[in-house]
C-alpha cells in the first residue's frame, strides 16, 4: 500500500508543476508514493482529479492528471487503481482516465 504523507512535499510539487504556474496549488496537496514508483497529489479529500508522476517522468514535464467521473472515489480507490498496474494498461500516455466504464447494454456507469 502507498505511504500517504501528512505534510506537502514541496521538492514534488514543484517536479510536478515543471514551471506550470497554473499549479501553485500543488504546493499545499496532498502527497502519495505508491509501491510501484508513483507519485499522486489531490486537494484536500478529494481524490477525483490527481496529478501523478511515473517512475521515470521526464523531469521537465509538467505531471499527469487521473480524473475520476464518480464522486465516490477514495483515495485508496486512486492508489489501488495506480498500484494494480491499470493505469499502464488503460491509459498508456496517461493523460487523463475515466476510472468507471459505461456499460453500453444498460447505459449504467461501472
Amino acid at each position: 500500500m502507498a505511504y500517504i504523507y501528512q505534510t506537502p512535499r514541496l521538492l514534488i510539487a514543484e517536479r510536478m508543476a515543471a514551471d506550470d504556474n497554473d499549479r501553485a496549488w500543488l504546493k499545499s496537496a496532498k502527497f502519495a508514493k505508491t509501491d510501484n514508483g508513483y507519485w499522486l497529489a489531490w486537494q484536500g479529500n478529494d481524490p477525483g482529479r490527481a496529478a501523478f508522476l511515473t517512475p521515470d517522468h521526464p523531469k521537465e514535464q509538467p505531471a499527469r492528471w487521473l480524473e475520476s467521473w464518480d464522486k465516490d472515489d477514495t483515495v485508496e480507490t486512486l492508489i489501488a487503481y495506480v498500484e494494480s498496474g491499470e493505469i499502464e494498461r488503460d491509459e498508456p500516455d496517461g493523460f487523463m482516465m475515466n476510472l468507471q466504464i459505461l456499460n453500453e447494454a444498460t447505459g449504467e456507469w461501472e
